[in-house]
């Protein structure tokens, strides 16, 4: 059974807080939105490890996420490090979003798949 492990991504926040308060470069409003970022990706993890999915929706949910994860962390990186006008906080909110529906709705088609 394929697991998507979130102890990568809890490794991945802590180099992220890590990296927002030694390098000057790296604003703390992108850091704490990248955090947001794993804490989320996390979430997803655990809520696809505690469901009953069919291997190879899983399988591809183990692929699919931590890329569309990566895509958000490169756009929390670049993106402007204010509240306003902030079109990196709509593109995060949509991966989020798009993350969310894909994953309730693999789980949603696998318990139904299952049940026949």
């Amino acid at each position: 059974m394929i697991k998507q492990s979130p102890v990568f991504i809890i490794i991945l926040l802590v180099i992220n807080i890590v990296a927002g308060l030694i390098l000057s470069c790296y604003p703390p409003f992108n850091m704490i939105l990248n955090c947001v970022v794993l804490c989320a990706a996390i979430g997803i993890a655990y809520w696809t490890n505690k469901k009953e999915i069919l291997p190879a929706y899983k399988f591809s949910l183990a692929f699919i996420v931590p890329a569309i994860t990566f895509i958000e962390l490169i756009i929390g990186i670049i993106s402007p490090s204010q509240l306003q006008d902030n079109w990196g906080i709509i593109a995060i909110l949509c991966g989020l979003a798009f993350q969310y529906l894909l994953t309730y709705s693999v789980i949603h088609i696998s318990y139904k798949a299952e049940r026949r």
